[in-house]
């Protein structure tokens, strides 16, 4: 705005001179409505233009006044100039030529821009624009971009495709101040629908319940038209499928992947998914690592994981240490807390933060760890500059103390040992320092020693060779040398792992498919469809699906059963319709109707996805592991006997 006012002054000046023989400062400062020293500074300014346009003469006489020498040629060429609105463009500050130089070339995709041609455009004498190239060509080398002069046909940009990107954002979003960021992209990337992407990017940030930043929607709004515009004129990235492998972990991908099919859709267009990833980069990592162009996109998204992997580890030593509980070496609570905050950092940061109906309860049952989980809200503004609600605070407690129950149940280890009370008394205090988690340890002769009297044993020590063959024996020297030592904590680590999979009921990558407000026990429902719109109504509200989600449930439904026969249903829709992949599950006071002879009252709503590795990979882990937690029906009745959602949700993710 401040520069069209700029143009449109100088515009008033020349017209006014055009059509007065000779005239004084006062008299064109209350004509044009500027002070007599702007108007000084705007003469400078055309004199300027019209020596290097060698357009004419500026004369400024003391006492006498200001007049135009022209020819005839001059004065048409003036006044033809006058008409065309994009031909007559006064620069007057070296830092506006350069600002301009450097756009021209961005734009410039043929490669056919001359510096003459550029010259000619901005009425800069040739000696001049060498010197305003020069320095876009400096301005432009910050994003590792360089000029490569080519004989018989002009300057062409030489650049990845990424840093081209950044350089076009940088430029948008530096004039954005005075422009409309949609006439900027326009003049960048000539002919796109900017209204109809900025439609898209607005629904699907509606139906995901995001909200972005006038700032930050401008951002996603370049970018998405920058990958339209460039894919149309074949310019984009390549993405090995290990590295798109990466990113598919993330809630960004989703995002980015959920905006590129709408306008797939509207556009008629394909966008692939080395788009899609990069589209994800910058929402993951611009607010986090900044833009650092330097970094390829893997080493972006690789130290994005590192930051969080160090911030997860943190968060489980404050907590362990303010409740006096090592927590360190569990490999259950660290994996499902990884998974966790990954879309829990997202939700924070576009104002999606998961309401958590349960967070009351949380903080009555489990006082001292809602107290101390608390204390890492200032980790969040320290790593991510973000406020953590209670609400989510709550579901990270419900983490912490499925690891302090699981701790709370000891190792059982048997030694079996053939040398003295007295001895064993010895080794058994040495075995308790070196190794902390061990506890207590229960000792029998190796002539008294049954295997099959000790099932219950997690270890099983023995002083000698007592050819049996089972994983849980290990052989130990009789005075527990450093060696010893090492031997034994590395076979305790494989006995914990052992034991952590098989209490765990499902894998903590498919921890993130769980919520304890989408566990429902005892419910009183009349029939399927009525649950069913329950379930869903759920699912929506938290922008995990779309609207259309429960028509397609039903429709499968419709086409066949989803009972296993054993009282167990297992209903799903489309994947289409499946912003977040979540499983609700519902217990019943009473049996309903599901299919012909089938009655149902344990049911997995599956609002799963498989469009991508990491989605696919979670989804077969869920259904691998959902097989064995309804295998029998003494399972399936431990479900039903669950009193409420919280105890349910721990007992998954236990």
């Amino acid at each position: 705005m401040k520069e069209e006012k700029s143009q449109f002054y100088f515009r008033q000046i020349l017209d006014y001179l055009l059509k007065h023989t000779v005239v004084s400062t006062q008299k064109i400062a209350d004509e044009i409505g500027l002070s007599e020293k702007t108007v000084r500074v705007k003469l400078d300014g055309l004199e300027t233009y019209l020596t290097q346009s060698k357009l004419g003469e500026l004369v400024r006489k003391p006492r006498i006044g200001i007049w135009l020498r022209v020819n005839d040629s001059q004065r048409t060429a003036l006044v033809n100039t006058m008409l065309d609105d994009n031909s007559l463009y006064f620069v007057t500050e070296n830092d506006d030529r350069v600002t301009l130089t450097t756009k021209l070339l961005l734009r410039n995709i043929s490669g056919n821009l001359t510096t003459t041609k550029l010259a000619a455009d901005l009425y800069l004498s040739t000696p001049t624009m060498l010197k305003v190239v020069k320095e876009a060509e400096d301005r432009l080398s910050k994003f590792n971009i360089s000029l490569k002069r080519v004989r018989n046909k002009g300057i062409e940009l030489e650049y990845s495709e990424s840093n081209y990107r950044f350089a076009i954002k940088s430029m948008i979003l530096q004039e954005s101040k005075d422009k409309p960021v949609e006439d900027l992209i326009n003049y960048f990337m000539p002919g796109l629908d900017i209204a109809l992407i900025r439609k898209v990017i607005l629904e699907t940030e509606n139906e995901w319940g995001v909200e972005f930043t006038d700032g930050s929607f401008n951002d996603l709004l370049i970018l998405v038209c920058c990958a339209v515009y460039r894919n149309s004129i074949a310019k984009s990235f390549s993405t090995s499928p290990q590295e798109i492998m990466i990113f598919e972990r993330h809630n960004e991908y989703a995002f980015a992947q959920a905006i590129f099919q709408r306008l797939s859709k509207t556009l008629k267009i394909s966008i692939s998914q080395n788009e899609i990833a990069f589209l994800s980069i910058q929402i993951l990592c611009s607010k986090v690592i900044g833009n650092n162009v330097m970094l390829v996109p893997t080493e972006r998204v690789r130290e994005y994981d590192n930051n969080l992997e160090i911030f997860t580890e943190k968060l489980i030593n404050i907590v362990g240490n303010i409740l006096n509980v090592d927590l360190s070496n569990d490999t259950a609570l660290y994996q499902g807390l990884l998974s966790h905050l990954r879309p829990t950092i997202f939700r924070l940061r576009y104002g999606r933060s998961m309401p958590n109906n349960l967070v009351h309860t949380i903080k009555s049952e489990y006082k001292q760890v809602f107290r101390s989980v608390w204390s890492i809200s200032v980790l969040f503004e320290e790593y991510y500059n973000l406020k953590v609600t209670e609400d989510e605070l709550g579901y990270i407690v419900l983490y912490i103390q499925a690891a302090i129950e699981r701790k709370e149940h000891p190792l059982h280890v048997v030694l079996a040992s053939n040398l003295g009370m007295s001895h064993n008394q010895l080794l058994c205090e040495r075995i308790k320092k070196n190794l902390p988690d061990i506890k207590d340890i229960e000792i029998v002769a190796v002539h008294e020693f049954k295997l099959n009297k000790f099932d219950s044993a997690d270890v099983i020590l023995t002083t000698g060779n007592m050819n049996l063959r089972d994983p849980r024996i290990i052989e130990i020297d009789h005075l527990l040398t450093p060696q010893g030592v090492h031997k034994l904590r590395r076979h305790l680590l494989t006995v914990t792992l052992r034991r952590v999979e098989k209490i765990s009921r499902f894998d903590s990558r498919c921890h993130q498919l769980f919520e304890p407000d989408l566990i429902f026990t005892h419910l009183n429902v009349n029939s399927k469809e009525e649950l069913l719109e329950i379930l869903t109504l759920h699912l929506v509200r938290k922008g995990y699906v779309t609207r259309k989600y429960l028509s397609t449930v039903l429709e499968r439904e419709s086409a066949t059963s989803t009972s296993d026969g054993t009282r167990v249903a297992i209903p799903h829709g489309n994947q289409n319709e499946v912003n977040e992949a979540k499983v609700v599950i519902a217990t019943l006071n009473k049996p309903i109707h599901w299919y012909e002879e089938d009655d149902v009252d344990v049911i997995f709503l599956l609002a799963v996805k498989m469009t991508s590795q990491e989605e696919t990979e979670i989804t077969q882990l869920f259904y691998k592991q959902y097989i064995k937690l309804v295998e029998t029906d003494e399972a399936v009745d431990i479900l039903r006997k669950i009193p409420n959602n919280i105890e349910f949700y721990k007992f998954l993710i236990r």
